[in-house]
């Protein structure tokens, strides 16, 4: 019989557990506007990754056209 990937055992690979505890309270306090503090902790945790990885792509590009 031919296994099937389903839509959600593909997004399953995609997640990741990791442990926070030390970071909660400095993620939660580190926007004081009211939509952030209505977010989900995930999606705080979203958001600040991929404003990092949109801040570190940024710098490269500068860098490669400063060359």
């Amino acid at each position: 019989m031919a296994s099937v990937i389903t839509k959600d055992a593909v997004a399953q690979k995609d997640r990741i557990s990791i442990d926070i505890s030390d970071m909660r309270d400095e993620i939660d306090t580190c926007r004081t506007d009211a939509a952030w503090q209505e977010l989900p902790m995930s999606a705080k945790i979203r958001v600040l990754v991929k404003e990092r990885l949109d801040l570190l792509k940024r710098e490269q590009e500068q860098e490669s056209t400063a060359k």
